[in-house]
C-alpha cells in the first residue's frame, strides 16, 4: 500500500467531501478501542494512538545491538543509505552510533552502472556508438545471465570488478546474516512515509552474493559459492521479519534470487556426497518465511490505521508530502476535506473489518479458495467506488442519513479498497515464492538421489519419499495436483504449472519471447 495510492484515492474523497458543502468544527472524534484504533496503547502526547511506537516495540522485542543484523548491514552500507532527517533517530534506536561519512561501503549496482556508463561513453570510440540506455541493458543482460550459470571474470569484467570493489563490505554482510534476529526502526511523522533504506538495500548485497556464487562455481570452489547462496537466504528470512508487505516483498524477491543460484551449483558437475548433505542440512535449518495474513493482520493493518489517523491529526496538512504549496486536485481535497466534518470512528471501523477479511481470504486453505474470496471484496471495491463517484447517491445517503456519516461512509469505503490489490499482490508473490522454494528443495533431493543411485535420476518422485523428503509438495496452482516431473536426456523437467494455472510445458517468465504469459516454476537440469 504506498502513499500515492492513498493520496489517488483520497482525491476522489475530495468530490464527494466537496458535494456535502456543510462545514462543521475540525476536531478530535476519536475514541481509542479494538474496534476503531486496534490498540490502545502506546498513546502519542497528542493522545492518538502511536502505531509507529508499537510496531516498533513488538519489532525490537529481544533485540540487541549483538543479535540484530541490521546494525551490521548499515555498518556495511554506511550512513548514507539512511534519509538524513531520519539518521540521528534511526541509528539512536538502533543502539548503535552513525558509521563514519567516509569508509569502505557497500557501492550499490545503481552507482556502479553509472560508473561503467560514463567510463564506456568517455572511451576514444564512444564505446561503438551506443548510447547510455543501450549500454545499461547490455550490462544487466550481462548481470542475467552472471546469475543463472558459472562465469569468468574475463566474461563479465565490470561485473567482477563490482565484487572486488565490494569485497570487504560482502564479509560484514555474510556476518549479519548469521545473525538471529533483524529490526529497523520505523522512524517519521507516519508509518507509511516511513523508508525502509536498509532493508531495501539488502536486496543489492543479494545481487552481488547471488553472482559470486555463480564466479566462484567457475573457479570450483562450491564451498564458497554455497556460503554466499545460503548467506542470501538468511538473509532474506532477516528482511522478512519486518512488519510490513513491504519487508515481506524483499524477502520473498531475494529468496529467489537465491534459489536461482541453488540451481546453478546443482548443476555444477564436481559437486560431492558430502558438500551436498552439507548444504542440504544448511537448508533445513533455515527459518519460515513470512506469512501474508499475519503481515496484514498486524503490520499493514495498523499502517492502515494509522494512515487514517494522519489525516485527522495533522489536519491534511501532512498529507502533501513537504510540498510547499500543493496545487490542484490535491489542493482541492485539503479544501474540502477541511469542511467535512467526518466520523474518524466508523472509518477506522471499517478499514479493520476489511483487514479482518483480508486475513481471512489469506487464511483459506487453498489457492483456488483464496483468490475466488479476493475477487469478491475487489468487485465490492470497484462497486464501492463507482457507487462513491455519483452525486445522486451521496444525496440519497445524505437524505437517509445525518451527513456526517454519509460522508465518512463513503471516503471510508474508499480508503478500505486501498489496502486489497496489495494484499492481493503480497498472496500471490508468496505462493510464487513458496513453489520456487518447493521445487528447488526438490532438485537438492534429486542430486542427493542421483549420488546415490549411479548417477540416474529416478523415474518418479514417489521415489524419494521418505529417505529424501517426507512428504512431495503439490501444485498450489493447479488445485493441489501433483507437480510436473519426467526425465529427460540423462537430466530431469520439474515444474508447476504457475500462477496462469496453464501447462505450459515447463516455460517460465525467464523464456518469454513469443510465449508472452508462459510463467511456470520449475527447475530444468541437464545431464552430466
Amino acid at each position: 500500500m504506498t502513499r500515492k495510492k492513498w493520496l489517488a484515492a483520497l482525491i476522489i474523497a475530495a468530490v464527494i467531501a466537496a458535494k456535502a458543502a456543510t462545514v462543521f468544527r475540525f476536531g478530535f472524534p476519536v475514541t481509542i478501542s479494538k474496534e476503531t484504533t486496534y490498540i490502545t496503547e502506546p498513546i502519542r502526547p497528542d493522545g492518538f494512538p502511536d502505531y509507529m511506537a508499537a510496531l516498533n516495540r513488538r519489532s525490537s522485542e529481544g533485540v540487541t545491538p549483538q543479535n540484530n543484523a541490521m546494525v551490521l548491514i548499515c555498518s556495511a552500507f554506511g550512513p548514507s543509505i539512511i534519509d538524513e532527517k531520519q539518521r540521528e533517530a534511526h541509528f539512536q534506536l538502533l543502539g548503535m552510533p552513525a558509521p563514519p561519512e567516509q569508509g569502505d561501503y557497500f557501492i550499490s549496482s545503481a552507482a556502479h552502472e553509472k560508473t561503467v556508463i560514463a567510463r564506456r561513453m568517455n572511451l576514444p570510440h564512444g564505446n561503438d556508438g551506443l548510447p547510455a540506455d543501450d549500454i545499461r541493458v547490455q550490462l544487466w543482460e550481462q548481470y542475467d545471465s552472471a546469475a543463472a550459470r558459472p562465469w569468468s571474470k574475463a566474461e563479465f569484467p565490470e561485473w567482477a570488478e563490482w565484487l572486488d570493489l565490494n569485497e570487504k563490505p560482502l564479509e560484514l554482510l555474510i556476518e549479519a546474516s548469521q545473525r538471529p534476529r533483524c529490526y529497523e526502526p520505523l522512524v517519521g511523522d507516519s508509518v507509511i512515509l516511513a523508508l525502509l533504506d536498509g532493508s531495501q538495500s539488502s536486496r543489492d548485497a543479494a545481487r552481488a552474493l547471488v553472482i559470486r556464487a555463480t564466479l566462484n562455481l567457475n573457479e570450483g570452489k562450491i564451498d564458497e559459492a554455497w556460503r554466499d547462496l545460503a548467506s542470501c537466504h538468511r538473509l532474506a528470512r532477516l528482511a522478512g521479519q519486518g512488519p510490513t508487505l513491504i519487508n515481506m516483498l524483499i524477502a520473498v524477491t531475494i529468496d529467489q534470487m537465491a534459489c536461482k543460484g541453488d540451481l546453478a551449483l546443482l548443476a555444477h558437475d564436481k559437486l560431492d556426497s558430502t558438500q551436498l548433505a552439507r548444504m542440504r542440512d544448511d537448508w533445513s535449518k533455515l527459518p519460515p518465511m513470512p506469512v501474508v495474513a499475519e503481515i496484514l493482520d498486524w503490520g499493514e493493518r495498523l499502517t492502515c490505521l494509522d494512515s487514517v489517523l494522519f489525516m485527522s491529526r495533522e489536519n491534511f496538512d501532512g498529507m502533501d508530502g513537504g510540498e510547499k504549496e500543493p496545487k490542484g486536485a490535491f489542493a482541492r481535497l485539503k479544501n474540502s476535506l477541511k469542511k467535512a466534518s467526518l466520523d474518524w470512528d466508523l472509518m477506522l471501523r471499517m478499514q479493520n473489518e476489511q483487514c479482518d477479511r483480508m486475513v481471512a481470504a489469506c487464511r483459506k486453505p487453498t489457492r483456488a479458495e483464496r483468490l475466488r474470496a479476493f475477487e469478491i471484496i475487489a468487485e465490492e471495491n470497484k462497486r464501492n467506488i463507482e457507487e462513491s463517484r455519483k452525486w445522486q447517491n451521496l444525496a440519497r445517503a445524505v437524505l437517509l442519513n445525518t451527513r456526517k456519516r454519509a460522508i465518512s461512509g463513503m471516503i471510508g469505503r474508499i480508503m478500505m479498497s486501498l489496502l486489497a490489490p496489495s494484499a492481493s499482490a503480497g498472496m500471490a508473490a508468496g505462493d510464487r515464492a513458496a513453489m520456487c522454494f518447493e521445487t528447488t528443495n526438490l532438485a537438492f533431493a534429486l542430486a542427493a538421489y542421483r549420488l546415490d543411485n549411479g548417477g540416474v535420476y529416478p523415474e518418479k518422485l514417489d521415489a524419494l519419499v521418505p529417505k529424501y523428503v517426507k512428504e512431495l509438495p503439490k501444485d498450489i496452482f493447479n488445485n493441489d495436483a501433483d507437480l510436473n516431473y519426467s526425465r529427460k536426456n540423462g537430466g530431469y523437467l520439474l515444474y508447476s504449472v504457475g500462477p496462469n494455472g496453464i501447462d505450459d510445458g515447463g516455460k517460465g517468465i525467464e523464456d518469454r519471447g513469443k510465449d508472452k504469459d508462459c510463467d511456470d516454476i520449475g527447475v530444468q537440469m541437464t545431464g552430466k
